[in-house]
């Protein structure tokens, strides 16, 4: 089932309403939980744009436990964090890969300083330690993991469909109740369970929205390692090497309390210039090089009164509103397949209270069953988005499918071959992401 037409009067077990990372997390546990217990469970995930358009695929790009944290004491939230970052090192080793961080400090006291930090960071993952660490002596070093973050949103997606959910993306919700949703063309889908999963979109005063911007520029030193920057302000910034197709460094992230709507975040002068100044601490040559590309996204963090958007938690936050729809809000990327587990439980509590699903947790040890390496050139990249992830776009193809839309600058003869495969729009991705310097 494809069209949304047919969606009228049909009944669901389960209706998720948000593609991010949490819907689709969410999707995926519950289609494979039933596939594990031979439990059939109708499940609808509906986007209103496209899969990871959103904060979900525009963010640092890391799975991590947060070595920063530590300093506020959430040795909770890390050491949960950490061991998520292992679970999806294994259940998804073509999208999520480990990293090394060489870390800066500025004089002896910081060295010793952050050399605690990293052994604790080890302690607290235990077994799920990756790489060798160096606390003390040379250049401060420790492991985490880096992801294609839209490409994961995706492949939860593709698993969750693959186990019989139905996932339509381009479809709004103009209305949720306890038992139903309403379409943004009217339609009325019945549901057993509704879940609120669409981040930044759900508002109200107990959520803030953050803003964590981006820049990227020209490749800015060798190697494969990224590298974090403890700065004054308290703030760590990430270097981090990426590019498929010409080798840059991304740089983030920034903590700004966002007072737009969540439908237009982008980075603003003070972020870019912040950043930037940052690069030319470390890169005095930085300063000559061109801005490559620029992507903001807004977290969706629990009201914390009196904390900087820094300090503010990633705890989160699942349960029922008063109005009956299940509410996930709050949380990091790193820890979504737990977050998922737990959504997961009180939906089938509610939908089928004597089944015994609550205990049944596949996503744990369960690699993802449909294909996620994907093609290298731009012709089978486009077929495979085409065909696997029914991208629609251009728009979507580049910021979605891939993240090509900020690893070089693009001009209107050299997107127009790959804008021919999806029918134009050359004119408004680049009015949306040509940078300004």
């Amino acid at each position: 089932m494809h069209s949304i037409e047919e969606l009228a009067g049909q009944h669901f077990d389960a209706v998720i309403v948000g593609g991010g990372i949490n819907g689709t997390g969410l999707a995926r546990d519950l289609a494979l939980r039933a596939h594990s217990a031979n439990h059939p469970l109708r499940i609808l995930l509906l986007e209103k744009t496209f899969w990871g358009a959103g904060t979900s695929g525009k963010n640092s790009h890391l799975i991590h436990g947060g070595l920063r944290y530590l300093k506020y004491f959430d040795f909770g939230l890390v050491r949960e964090a950490l061991r998520e970052r292992a679970t999806l090192l294994k259940m998804a080793p073509d999208t999520v890969r480990p990293l090394r961080f060489e870390l800066t400090a500025e004089g002896p006291l910081d060295r010793i300083f952050y050399g605690v930090g990293i052994a604790l960071y080890d302690l607290l993952a235990g077994k799920n330690r990756i790489g060798k660490s160096t606390y003390f002596g040379g250049r401060l070093a420790y492991w985490d993991a880096a992801s294609d973050s839209a490409a994961l949103v995706i492949d939860n997606m593709r698993d969750a469909r693959h186990y019989g959910a139905v996932c339509i993306p381009g479809r709004g919700v103009r209305r949720m109740t306890a038992d139903s949703v309403e379409l943004d063309n009217g339609i009325r889908v019945k549901a057993g369970c509704v879940i609120d999963a669409r981040g930044p979109w759900i508002g109200g005063d107990q959520m803030r929205l953050v803003r964590g911007s981006h820049i990227v520029l020209p490749k800015l030193f060798e190697g494969n390692h990224a590298l974090a920057h403890f700065h004054t302000d308290g703030r760590v910034i990430f270097f981090i090497p990426w590019g498929e197709l010409e080798p840059v460094t991304l740089i983030g992230t920034t903590d700004i309390d966002h007072g737009g709507t969540p439908d237009k975040v982008d980075i603003s002068w003070s972020e870019t210039e912040y950043l930037r100044a940052i690069a030319e601490l470390l890169f005095p040559h930085s300063s000559e090089l061109p801005l490559i590309g620029t992507f903001s996204s807004l977290r969706p963090l629990l009201t914390a009164a009196g904390k900087s958007a820094s300090s503010t938690s990633r705890e989160h936050q699942i349960g029922f509103r008063p109005d009956g729809v299940l509410e996930i809000t709050g949380g990091k990327y790193t820890t979504y397949r737990s977050m998922a587990e737990e959504a997961g439980d009180l939906v089938v509590r509610k939908i089928a209270p004597d089944d015994g699903l609550d205990q049944v947790h596949p996503t744990r040890s369960t690699p993802f069953a449909v294909p996620t390496k994907r093609p290298k050139t731009i012709a089978e990249r486009i077929e495979w988005a085409k065909r696997e992830e029914e991208c629609p776009s251009l728009e979507a193809f580049l910021t979605c499918s891939t993240n090509w839309a900020w690893q070089k600058r693009w001009t209107t003869e050299s997107l127009a071959p790959i804008a021919a495969a999806f029918g134009g729009g050359i004119e408004e991705f680049l009015e949306r992401h040509s940078p300004c310097d």
